[in-house]
């Protein structure tokens, strides 16, 4: 998948991408952090909902 077919990516297709950046951020520790922060607005609505599900996932929630 092409950065420009993320706005019209379904979820099958996002997901094990987001996956393994989620990962990857993860190995990168703070530095990940960091940098996903650096990108991020304050206070943005689709951020902030994305990261109540992430934390979700993280859990062990929504596993069907």
């Amino acid at each position: 998948m092409k950065l420009s077919e993320i706005e019209t990516g379904s979820p099958e297709a996002l997901a094990p991408i987001l996956l393994a950046a989620i990962q990857r951020l993860g190995q990168l520790g703070r530095n990940g952090a960091v940098a996903l922060a650096s990108l991020a607005e304050e206070g943005d609505a689709d951020v902030e909902e994305a990261a109540e599900w992430i934390v979700d996932v993280a859990a062990g929630k929504l596993r069907e």
